[in-house]
């Protein structure tokens, strides 16, 4: 199936389960640095105790990404640190906050299927490319260091990071501010393409890009607005939008 429409100049992309798949390798990781660190310390820490906490500060996390308020390493650490059943020194809560990062960033992270040679066929194609990225605990120069551990943040003409741009996806700004980084005046230009309906099919469509559902990474249970076009491979969507060829 072939997009017959306005020619395609530009696409942006999601970062989680769109170009990086999630793992819960690092919250595993993560309890057993908080174990350690609580230890030498001197508290002893059950498993459920790290869950609920953790189940805590994320749940935080979410409800602020939801609102689109900015939400930093530090509050999701500190509200998972307020659910432990005992109270912590300053010291030991800015060990934990490391220890909460090194796990997150010592996992071990893949490119999904198709996007190197997706990119690789797009800058033939001289088309740009640009990442939307909504940032939570891991910070964007994190992010943007595995894009390069990867090979692929050679392809990229722009990243779009939302603690740089000060909101998440759906709102329009992080949209419009990736594009005019990437030098895109028209949107209709432009494609994004992302997992979720909520930000990344509702934020794009609100200015105007294609928009496209990448389903390869996760299953998206909510409801919502459904893309322009959904597929689980990289290459099938620049074939959907005429960018495929020779």
């Amino acid at each position: 199936m072939i997009r017959n429409s306005t020619p395609i100049t530009a696409i942006t992309y999601d970062y989680w389960n769109t170009l990086i798949g999630e793992t819960t390798d690092s919250l595993t990781r993560r309890k057993t640095l908080w174990t350690e660190v609580l230890l030498d310390a001197g508290y002893e820490v059950s498993e459920e105790n790290l869950d609920t906490a953790f189940t805590k500060g994320w749940k935080f996390f979410d409800q602020r990404w939801r609102e689109n308020t900015q939400t930093h390493l530090e509050d999701v650490v500190s509200t998972a640190i307020e659910d432990l059943p005992f109270t912590v020194s300053p010291l030991v809560h800015s060990l934990l906050r490391d220890a909460y990062l090194e796990a997150s960033q010592k996992t071990p992270r893949k490119l999904l299927p198709e996007v190197e040679e997706t990119f690789g066929r797009l800058k033939e194609k001289r088309v740009l490319v640009g990442v939307i990225c909504d940032v939570g605990t891991i910070p964007s120069s994190v992010l943007e260091q595995w894009l390069e551990d990867l090979g692929v943040h050679e392809f990229i003409d722009y990243l779009g990071f939302s603690d740089h741009i000060n909101v998440y996806k759906p709102h329009p700004r992080i949209f419009e501010q990736t594009l005019k980084g990437l030098g895109v005046q028209n949107p209709s230009y432009a494609a994004h393409v992302g997992d979720l309906k909520r930000t990344d099919v509702a934020g794009a469509r609100s200015i105007g890009m294609t928009t496209v559902r990448y389903t390869g990474g996760r299953k998206d249970e909510e409801q919502g607005e459904e893309a322009d076009y959904v597929s689980d491979s990289h290459l099938d969507i620049i074939q959907f939008l005429g960018l495929y060829g020779q």
